[in-house]
């Protein structure tokens, strides 16, 4: 059976880490001297967010992925930076919607990762599409919960974070949708064909190095699931007196 293969991080990948990570702390530092405060918060904010990561596999023993934490911190720095501080979200079409769609990506993943814990990482006896729309409903429950906090703040602090209201929530819901839809798809495709679809290799690695949780996982392919009884035994047949 084939494996399902995840490339290590080569010294390009972590020279490009180092690059990003000294980039947004210069960044930081000439934005406060320049007086652009929001731009140095929102730069010292992405990479206290991004930096929480290294520091839950720490505290919890559950490794991440390898430039997870980078990731992160681009993304916040996109979100936070560009977004808010340099009137990206204002300024250029569908920022906010791409943001929204990788975010629920990522996520969809998490929520496939999630859903493969009672098996310890075997394969599920379930269908294919169930993992996947586990993965897809978690995302969206992070979504929907994001929205609601953006709507709080609004109400509390008299701020805009939804901009156009109910257009500008539809939006965003629907771009989460879309975003976990295709999470979910790469990752059943990455699972059971080994497809390698983008974003898909943070949920291999981060099965494999994390053999605490998913000790039954074997890094191949899963078997194509052939009904709702595939994997199950069938229970012996009980002799009946004459």
């Amino acid at each position: 059976m084939n494996r399902i293969t995840s490339t290590p991080s080569p010294e390009p990948a972590r020279i490009a880490r180092a690059a990003i990570w000294g980039g947004a702390m210069l960044f930081a530092v000439w934005a406060l001297l320049a007086g652009f405060a929001v731009a140095a918060l929102g730069a010292v904010g992405a990479m206290v967010l991004a930096g929480l990561l290294p520091l839950y596999t720490r505290v919890s023993g559950i490794v991440m992925p390898r430039g997870l934490a980078t990731g992160i911190l681009v993304y916040c720095l996109c979100a936070f930076g560009l977004g808010e501080a340099g009137g990206f979200y204002r300024d250029v079409a569908l920022w906010d919607t791409a943001l929204h769609a990788l975010a629920s990506a990522v996520l969809a993943l998490v929520g496939v990762a999630l859903a493969l814990l009672p098996t310890a990482g075997a394969a599920p006896r379930t269908a294919p599409w169930i993992l996947g729309l586990l993965g897809v409903g978690f995302a969206a429950l992070v979504g929907a919960a994001w929205e609601m906090f953006e709507f709080g703040i609004d109400a509390l602090f008299g701020t805009n974070a939804q901009r156009s209201g109910l257009p500008d929530t539809m939006g965003d819901i629907a771009a989460n949708i879309a975003g976990a839809t295709y999470g979910a798809i790469a990752a059943q495709r990455r699972l059971w064909r080994g497809t390698r679809l983008p974003l898909s290799g943070l949920l291999v690695r981060f099965l494999a190095r994390n053999r605490v949780i998913y000790g039954d996982w074997t890094g191949r392919l899963f078997a194509p699931h052939n009904g709702p009884h595939a994997g199950l035994k069938a229970p012996p047949r009980r002799k009946t007196r004459p």
